[in-house]
C-alpha cells in the first residue's frame, strides 16, 4: 500500500442565500480593488514628483512600476465583474466549484488507476456536507 495526496473539488450548491453571499464578497473586493487603486493614483503622483528631481530613468521605471500596479488592480477588478456577471444568470440549484483541498488516497496493488485519477468531490449546501463524490460516484 502507498498513500498520496490528491486534490479534492469543493462544489457549492448554489442557493439564494449563497448566492447573495457570493455576489456580496465579489462586490466587496471590487469596492477593495477601487480603493487601491485610489492610493496607488495618490501616491503615485506624489512619488513621481519626487522621482523627476532624481532624473527621467527613475521616474520612468516608477512610472511603469505604477502602471503595472494599476493594471494589475483592473485586471482582477475585470475578472470579478464577469464573475458576478455568471454568477447572477446561474440558477438556483446549480453546482458552483468553490475550492480545492487536498486529501490522502491509499493506492493498493489491483486499484483502478484510472478511478483514482477521476478525484473526488465535496458536494455542499448552505455549509452543509450534502454528498461525497470519488471518480463521479456518490459515498455518502
Amino acid at each position: 500500500m502507498l498513500t498520496i495526496r490528491q486534490p479534492v473539488a469543493v462544489k457549492l450548491i448554489l442557493t439564494e442565500e449563497t448566492k447573495q453571499q457570493i455576489l456580496q464578497e465579489s462586490r466587496e473586493q471590487i469596492d477593495r480593488l477601487n480603493y487601491e487603486l485610489e492610493q496607488i493614483e495618490e501616491q503615485g503622483k506624489q512619488a513621481l514628483e519626487q522621482a523627476m528631481s532624481q532624473g527621467g530613468d527613475v521616474a520612468q521605471q516608477l512610472r511603469e512600476q505604477i502602471e503595472q500596479e494599476q493594471a494589475e488592480r483592473i485586471q482582477q477588478r475585470d475578472e470579478l465583474i464577469e464573475q458576478i456577471q455568471q454568477i447572477q444568470q446561474l440558477e438556483i440549484g446549480t453546482e458552483v466549484q468553490n475550492m480545492t483541498v487536498e486529501t490522502t488516497v491509499d493506492v493498493n496493488v489491483g486499484d483502478d488507476w484510472n478511478s483514482i485519477l477521476q478525484g473526488s468531490e465535496i458536494v455542499v449546501k448552505d455549509g452543509i456536507v450534502q454528498e461525497i463524490r470519488r471518480g463521479g460516484i456518490g459515498l455518502a
